[in-house]
C-alpha cells in the first residue's frame, strides 16, 4: 500500500491527474477528515451511460418529522430517503438553484477538495431538472440542478448504520454483504441521522493510525461541533487502531469499523452510496 494519502473511485480521474492532487489530498485529508469529528479523547468506478427517471421520491418518502430539518433555505429533504441514484456533476462550477428555473443559489465544483468527481445522491427529477442532496449545512439540505450536466445512474449497495445496536450492515439486491459492530458519537458529539452519501474514498497515510487503511467521507456534519481540529467537523467511515472501541458511543461523530470491514467497503462501494443513519 502507497504510504500517501491518495484518493479512490475518482470517477473518471485517471491516476496521472490523480498524482497531481496528491500533495493537495495529503494536507486536506490532514485537515479535515483525519482531524475533524472522529478522534477518540486517547487516541474509479465507472459511470453508466443509462439515465434513470426518479420521479418524485422524496415526496413520497416516509419522515420523522420530529427530526427531519426544516431549517434549509435551499429547500429540505426528508431526513430518510429511500433514493438509490446518485448524479454524477459533469462540468465544473454547476449552477445550483433553489427551485427549477429559480433563484441560482450559487456554483458547485466538479471536484471535491480531494480531487474526486463529485457525486450527488439524487432525490427527484422535474422535466429538466434533478433535486440533488448538498454536502453541505444544514444536513438533508437540498437543491435543483439541470439535468444536461449531471449523469444519473443508479447506485446498488446501501449502508445502515443503526445507533441503537451500534451495527453497520451494506446490503445490495436483498442481500447482506457485511455486517460488523461499530463505534459511534459520543452522548455529548452523536452521530447525526438522516440519509447521507459517500462523497470521498481515501487512502490514509497510516494503515495502522487511528483512522485505519481507510476513510470514506460522507455528506454530512457534526450538529454538535461546528469545527474539531482545525476541521469542518465533517464526518465519516473509517477503520480503527483500537478495536476495544467498538461497540462504543465513543466518537466525535464518526463511524469507525475494523480495518478489514473499511478495506471492503472501499473497495466495493461506489461514490454516492446511500449511508442511513437511523
Amino acid at each position: 500500500m502507497n504510504t500517501h494519502t491518495k484518493a479512490t473511485d475518482t470517477t473518471g480521474i485517471d491516476n496521472q491527474t490523480g498524482r497531481r492532487y496528491l500533495t493537495m489530498l495529503i494536507l486536506a485529508l490532514a485537515v479535515a477528515i483525519l482531524s475533524t469529528a472522529c478522534l477518540p479523547g486517547s487516541g474509479g468506478d465507472e459511470v453508466g451511460s443509462e439515465a434513470l427517471h426518479l420521479g418524485s421520491i422524496a415526496e413520497t418518502a416516509e419522515t420523522d418529522d420530529a427530526d427531519a430539518d426544516t431549517s434549509a433555505g435551499h429547500g429540505a429533504a426528508d431526513e430518510y430517503s429511500p433514493s438509490n441514484t446518485r448524479a454524477v456533476v459533469l462540468v465544473d462550477q454547476m449552477p445550483v438553484f433553489d427551485a427549477p428555473g429559480g433563484n441560482l443559489l450559487g456554483t458547485m465544483s466538479s471536484t471535491t477538495e480531494y480531487g474526486t468527481n463529485r457525486v450527488l445522491l439524487a432525490e427527484a427529477t422535474e422535466g429538466d431538472w434533478v433535486r440533488v442532496r448538498l454536502p453541505m449545512r444544514p444536513n438533508h439540505t437540498t437543491a435543483w440542478v439541470a439535468a444536461g450536466q449531471v449523469k444519473l445512474e443508479n447506485v446498488e449497495p446501501t449502508v445502515e448504520v443503526d445507533l441503537a445496536t451500534r451495527t453497520l450492515t451494506v446490503r445490495s439486491a436483498g442481500t447482506v454483504l457485511a455486517q460488523a459492530t461499530v463505534a459511534v458519537g459520543s452522548e455529548e458529539y452523536p452521530t447525526p441521522r438522516g440519509t447521507f452519501y459517500i462523497t470521498d474514498k481515501l487512502e490514509t497515510p497510516d494503515p495502522g493510525g487511528a483512522y485505519g487503511p481507510y476513510a470514506l467521507g460522507l455528506s454530512g456534519y457534526s450538529e454538535t461541533l461546528s469545527e474539531f481540529g482545525g476541521g469542518d467537523g465533517q464526518i465519516g467511515i473509517h477503520g480503527t487502531n483500537d478495536p476495544s472501541s467498538l461497540g462504543q458511543a465513543v466518537s466525535h461523530g464518526c463511524i469507525r469499523l475494523p480495518n478489514d470491514v473499511v478495506t471492503l467497503l472501499a473497495d466495493v462501494l461506489p461514490l454516492g452510496t446511500p449511508v442511513h443513519v437511523v
